[in-house]
């Protein structure tokens, strides 16, 4: 079994930056959505550690099904795209005015590492405007940090918008965003107050694909879940038999719930007692339905569709199965949240050796793992888990230990907000240095990192160490 350390309360200063008012942003390209529940719990958390916390998305959200306390954080979220035309003209206008040379040069930055395409040019103009909106939007609001989940659309438009505010600020990498859509990764991670990614594999990915001045910049911080919601249910739950296998995950191919089908198929030769729940929606739905209906499973398997809360499926689950694969653009899960909240709520689970997914589902520790794509090998993985009713208890147990010591919302949250609260202190104290003639919006324009210049790379961006 991988032995984490300890969650150390790393730079556990928690003084508060000053007497100001601890306003941070959080930016998404939809927000809320309801396969990233792991963020609206992380702004729900970080409030509740005294943050107050601006949630700006860059697109309005998708129409769906949505708990109470999303549809909350919906109706206080900023869209910035699009924007209402005179906020965006003052915020251009204010920007050329005080700062033009930081204004232009911010801009050609975004032009010069944009793909020499129409499509590629637009997308990256785009993100610096909605940055300068986003900066705009932030001075007025007294922000003081900015954060960005995902390393693609949502960090670009904050480093743009940090890059004309000065603002700092710090992105949660995940999987999509650094396989199969990265953007300005090198430049991000050398900008960035706080980087961040959520598994040790994304880490060591990073820092042997993009130029790192300094490897300790960039830390780990796991996704987590509410512990104190997602429990073991302390009434039990009316017997369902056949046995009920579920999944739940968008319906697309990364998710690899094709391969699923095809284990339930072998499983019911096999002559083997199931039910499977699929939960969720997407672009596969058609094709699933297809599979399912040429393997003759349609009184096996359901297609249950987008659904507000899963507690109530997990529930009656005696096996969760989360079958990963890498779709053809190279696109994977980092580690699907849908997996903690399973093993919280001590459902045995299965998955596969995709990207960080060992780091949590240890093969015969916490969990089983099958080699992806392979129908045959999730099959038996699944007949043995619902044949050994011992297997599942010690398997369900030892994940539930596993998520509260190293996915616990409440202790991985109340560090995020540490490492936050320093960088804001330490901004703050850049600008005191600076003194009250510096002007505003002075943070320097990203540039790719230098080794040979690592003292001065190191005070322009406020480098912190673990």
């Amino acid at each position: 079994m991988i032995d984490y350390p300890k969650l150390a309360e790393q730079e556990a200063d928690t003084r508060r930056p000053g007497n100001r008012e601890q306003r941070i942003a959080y930016v998404v390209t939809r927000f809320p959505k309801l396969s990233e529940t792991f963020v609206a719990r992380e702004v729900l958390a970080l409030q509740q550690h005294g943050a107050v916390v601006e949630c700006f998305s860059i697109h309005r959200p998708l129409p769906e099904p949505l708990p109470a306390d999303m549809q909350e954080l919906a109706a206080a979220t900023t869209h910035l795209w699009p924007p209402q035309p005179l906020a965006l003209l003052a915020a251009i206008a204010g920007f050329l005015t005080r700062t033009p040379a930081r204004f232009l040069q911010t801009l050609a930055l975004f032009w010069r590492q944009a793909p020499a395409t129409f499509a590629g040019r637009k997308r990256f103009l785009l993100h610096f405007f909605e940055g300068v909106y986003l900066a705009h939007l932030c001075r007025q609001r007294g922000v003081r940090y900015l954060h960005a989940h995902f390393a693609n659309g949502p960090s670009s438009v904050a480093m743009a918008a940090s890059a004309l505010s000065g603002i700092p600020f710090g992105f949660t990498s995940h999987a999509q965003d650094i396989y199969s859509d990265p953007l300005m990764l090198d430049l991000k991670i050398a900008a960035a107050a706080l980087p961040l990614t959520i598994s040790e594999y994304n880490r060591k990915h990073m820092l042997a694909n993009y130029e790192v001045a300094y490897p300790a910049k960039l830390r780990v911080q796991r996704v987590a879940v509410d512990v104190t919601q997602f429990t073991p249910a302390t009434v039990a739950m009316p017997s369902l038999r056949p046995p009920l296998v579920v999944a739940i995950g968008r319906l697309v191919a990364k998710k690899g719930f094709i391969h699923l089908v095809r284990a339930c198929s072998r499983l019911a030769q096999s002559g083997v007692n199931f039910r499977c729940w699929i939960v969720g929606e997407g672009p596969e739905r058609a094709a699933l339905q297809a599979e399912i209906a040429a393997l003759g499973l349609q009184s096996r398997i359901r297609l249950l569709g987008a659904q507000p809360n899963v507690r109530k499926f997990l529930a009656r689950a005696e096996v969760f199965v989360m079958p990963c694969v890498q779709d053809a653009d190279g696109d994977r899960d980092g580690i699907p949240t849908t997996l903690m909240e399973a093993m919280a709520m001590r459902v045995p689970v299965i998955s596969t050796e995709i990207s960080g997914i060992p780091e949590l589902v240890q093969h015969e520790a916490t969990g089983l793992l099958a080699p992806p794509e392979d129908p045959e090998a999730l099959a038996r993985a699944m007949a043995r888990l619902l044949a050994d009713e011992a297997l599942r208890a010690r398997l369900a147990a030892a994940g539930r230990r596993w998520i509260e010591q190293y996915h616990n919302l409440e202790s991985n949250s109340r560090r995020l907000w540490q490492w936050i609260q320093h960088r804001m202190l330490q901004a703050e104290a850049a600008e005191d240095r600076r003194g009250p003639h510096h002007p505003a919006g002075a943070a320097a324009t990203p540039t790719r990192p230098d080794r040979r210049r690592a003292p001065l790379f190191a005070d322009q961006f406020q480098i912190m160490f673990a």
